[in-house]
């Protein structure tokens, strides 16, 4: 396959690397306006060069495209791009406007293309893990979900505020986990150190049976990835870094027909029974871009309105 990647940036250079390692990739394209890698990108994974997407989608004629450029210009480009029947890969956001994510996957429809959103935490292997773990049971229903995803400011995004940078992954996760949509969506944004956009915010979203609070910044000096799920018979905490889980198994159900005093109860409930699980460490966009691959390769369908619904509940912050 010939895959073209649009824009040569921090993002788009993950791409490329990511891609030259997929053996049903036989040529990687770039596009980009600023030519200055590529002769690096050229020596090293062996790509032809454009810089100009449109050119290099009528001259090469690839089977698909990775969009890996700023926010503004992703609805521009993914519409052009599906419109001359090339199968998009986006990175999230899936567009600025709700309007134009709408009309992407019309566009998708209409032109019978895949259009697949960059939300690279599905591909976490701790995070499927999770979701198998919810599933199979393993710590009951679940009542509420938090998750903090803080960290300093990166200057590479110019023009998306924190609730759509980063708050969206967990926005996304919690709509996953949940099998749902939030039915009500409560939001706190700050302006702090970035005066045109949000750079902090707090979501609380309420769902059918359990609730989220997610945490976002642009502040904290420490970078934190973690997810706290809390069931009726377990609690479980995850790290997106390091993909480590511990599960805490209730007593609750051992003991609830027989507690006793409030210091039983205290000694039997203050000991849970801890489970550090394990998962296969795998590189998220490379399980990511390995799927879409192979979803092109076999036509397999891609239905992306769960970018659109992230997208729905993110735009709150604005």
């Amino acid at each position: 396959m010939k895959i073209g990647v649009i824009g040569a940036g921090n993002m788009g250079k993950k791409h490329i690397r990511v891609l030259s390692d997929i053996d049903e990739v036989s040529k990687i394209l770039v596009a980009d306006i600023d030519t200055k890698e590529e002769k690096k990108l050229k020596k090293r994974f062996n790509t032809e060069f454009y810089s100009d997407y449109k050119k290099m989608i009528l001259a090469e004629k690839p089977i698909a495209v990775n969009i890996c450029v700023p926010t503004f210009l992703h609805f521009k480009i993914a519409k052009w791009c599906m419109e001359h029947g090339v199968n998009v890969f986006v990175e999230k956001p899936i567009a600025s406007k709700v309007s134009e994510a709408k009309k992407l996957i019309n566009l998708a429809k209409k032109h019978k293309v895949l259009l697949m959103v960059g939300h690279i935490e599905r591909f976490n292997p701790a995070v499927r893990k999770v979701k198998e773990l919810i599933d199979k049971g393993e710590i009951g229903k679940i009542i509420a979900i938090t998750a903090r995803r803080l960290g300093g400011f990166p200057p590479q995004i110019v023009d998306v505020n924190i609730a759509v940078d980063l708050a969206i992954h967990d926005i996304d996760i919690c709509n996953m986990l949940m099998g749902d949509t939030p039915k009500s969506v409560i939001v706190n944004s700050q302006r702090n150190h970035v005066i045109n956009r949000a750079d902090s915010v707090e979501f609380f979203l309420k769902y059918k049976r359990a609730s989220a609070y997610i945490q976002a910044n642009w502040i904290s000096p420490v970078k934190i990835r973690m997810l706290n799920i809390t069931g009726t018979e377990g609690y479980l905490e995850m790290n997106y870094v390091t993909q480590k889980i511990e599960l805490y198994k209730s007593q609750y159900q051992k003991f609830k027909n027989n507690i006793g005093n409030f210091s039983d109860f205290i000694l039997r409930f203050s000991n849970p029974d801890k489970v550090v699980i394990s998962v296969d460490e795998k590189e998220p966009l490379r399980e990511e871009l390995d799927y879409f691959i192979h979803s092109v390769k076999n036509k397999k369908r891609i239905d992306s309105k769960y970018a659109l619904d992230a997208l729905v509940i993110a735009s709150h912050a604005e």
